[in-house]
Formats: structure tokens, C-alpha cells, sequence
């Protein structure tokens, strides 16, 4: 991933130096975050070589989906991940306007997502890199999950629905994937991109420390604006953005915990209170946003 000089949203080259962030979860290292002046989106400007990511995921915290229930967080966030499950499936019946269809999962991560829309019905295919993740879905979900690399294996045209569930900003070559996804999709199919927002109210809050910015393995740091230009110039339209509220209170917390605050949970819970009260009305300041994508006409 070389140095940009140009918006990889909208290819201006009104760059900014932002700021320094930290990486709380492996190395410690500080990385700089870039920004484009006129749609907004941000870019980690010196991340590890692709070759050398892996090593950056290689903590027990970051196999997101476990089965762990040694504290009251991990209930709240066992009750959370189910009540999620239940809303990806409501919206992935929506954008779609199918109970039942063909659905890539990219990003999979320990399986839970594919294997509840397979319960229902679903002809479900996964991609996750992560070989750990990958063995949890087959033992756990006896999902079959490949390699991103085994992408071209799959058909023209096979898909009713891909979905990206925070995972396009991890991706070292997002646009390549996206042509990927125009390929796979069905003409009439949806894709589905879950992202933190770049210019949420929460961002605005924490600045540096806010703890979506997850370096360096999150590459890109979208805005709405950056996102409909990014997925327009590859064909794609976006008909609607839905918020995920509940995202507001975890990243709330451990953007505290990640700074050594006392009560984390507590004062996450009570910022995340104030910044949605503040903010009832303006979704574009949702701390993650749901982006449902169609083909539209290069």
C-alpha cells in the first residue's frame, strides 16, 4: 500500500497530516492517520507491508467472537452480539427482499453471521483469512470457510447478497475487492458494507484516541461522503445508510480502557448516553454506519 497524494475517495489533493494514533492492542507503535480536506476520509499512511499484517491480529482480544463469560462485559456483550445477529439478518432480508438466497460472507471471522443465516435458509459461502477464526467456524458451525486468495474460484454472477461486516477497512486493496464484488453479485443483488465512521460525533470526541481508528489495522477510515464517492466510481450505487447504535457504547468503553480510565464500561455507557441524546436526529453521526450497495452503471 504505497503514500497517497490523492483521495482514494475522490482523488483530491487537499491531503492533511491529522494526527499520530496508537495501536493499544499489539505493538504500541504510533501510526499517522492522512485526511482528505474535501470528502473527509482518512487513511492510516504508514501500515506494516500486507506480508507483514498477520502478525498485528495475533492477540486474544482480537478473535472478536468468543464463547469466554468470566465478567459482566462479556454478557453484555454476548446479549449484544445476539440481538446484532437478529438485525444483520432483518437487514439482509430487506436489502434483498429474500428469506432465503446465496450470500457471501467476507471477513467471517469465527462464523456466527454465516452460520445464523444458514440456520435460516441461506445457501451461505465465507472468506477469513485468519486461520484460527477459520478452524472456530468449522468446529463450532461446520461452516466451510476459504482464503481471500481462493476468491476467483467462485462463479460470475452467483450471489444474492455480499456482505462486508467491518472488514472493507481492513482490506489492503479495497477497490480491487469491490470489483470482485460487482463480478459476484447478481444484477439485481445487494451488497452489504458495515464501516466506523470517520466523522462520527464519537470520533470528534475521543480524536486520537478514538478506538475505531484500530491501527494499523484499519487502513481506511471512511466518511458517508467518502464512501459513496469510493463505491460510485466502481459502479456501484448506494441506496441507503442505516446506523448501528449499539456500536457507540463498545467503542465508547474501550476507547476509556484503551487509555487506562477507571470504570470504562461506566463512563463509555454514560458518554455514549450523552453523544446519542446530542445527536438524536443526526444519523450521519452514528458511530458505525450500514451502507446497502447495488450495481449500478460505470
Amino acid at each position: 500500500m504505497p503514500d497517497l497524494h490523492r483521495c482514494p475517495a475522490c482523488s483530491a489533493n487537499r491531503i492533511v497530516d491529522l494526527f499520530r494514533a496508537r495501536d493499544y492492542l499489539v505493538s504500541g507503535r504510533e501510526y499517522l492517520i492522512r485526511r482528505c480536506e474535501e470528502c473527509g476520509m482518512g487513511w492510516t499512511a504508514d501500515p506494516p507491508p500486507e506480508e507483514e499484517a498477520g502478525g498485528y491480529y495475533l492477540s486474544g482480544e482480537y478473535i472478536s467472537h468468543t464463547d469466554r463469560k468470566k465478567n459482566f462485559s462479556d454478557h453484555l456483550y454476548h446479549l449484544a452480539r445476539n440481538y446484532m445477529l437478529g438485525r444483520k439478518h432483518r437487514l439482509t432480508t430487506l436489502v434483498t427482499g429474500k428469506h432465503s438466497g446465496s450470500l457471501l460472507d467476507v471477513g467471517s471471522g469465527t462464523g456466527y453471521y454465516a452460520a445464523y443465516m444458514k440456520e435460516r435458509g441461506w445457501q451461505v459461502s465465507a472468506i477469513e483469512p485468519n486461520d484460527q477464526a477459520r478452524e472456530y467456524s468449522a468446529s463450532h458451525f461446520s461452516l466451510s470457510v476459504t482464503t481471500p486468495d481462493r476468491i476467483e474460484d467462485f462463479a460470475t454472477g452467483s450471489f444474492d447478497c455480499i456482505t462486508f461486516w467491518h472488514v472493507l477497512e481492513h482490506l489492503y486493496e479495497p477497490g480491487q475487492w469491490l470489483n470482485e464484488v460487482r463480478r459476484l453479485l447478481k444484477d439485481d443483488g445487494r451488497c452489504i458494507i458495515a464501516l466506523p465512521n470517520f466523522s462520527s460525533a464519537d470520533a470528534e470526541w475521543f480524536g486520537k484516541r478514538w478506538a475505531a481508528l484500530d491501527v494499523p489495522r484499519h487502513l481506511w477510515h471512511f466518511t458517508p461522503d467518502a464512501l459513496q464517492k469510493f463505491v460510485g466510481a466502481r459502479g456501484f450505487n448506494c441506496e441507503r445508510i442505516v446506523p448501528l447504535p449499539l456500536d457507540l457504547f463498545y467503542i465508547s468503553s474501550l476507547s476509556y480502557r484503551n487509555n487506562g480510565n477507571r470504570l470504562p464500561l461506566a463512563r463509555g455507557v454514560l458518554t455514549g448516553l450523552f453523544i446519542a441524546l446530542r445527536n438524536l436526529l443526526r444519523k450521519e453521526k452514528a458511530s458505525s454506519l450500514v451502507y446497502l450497495i447495488s450495481k449500478g452503471t460505470v
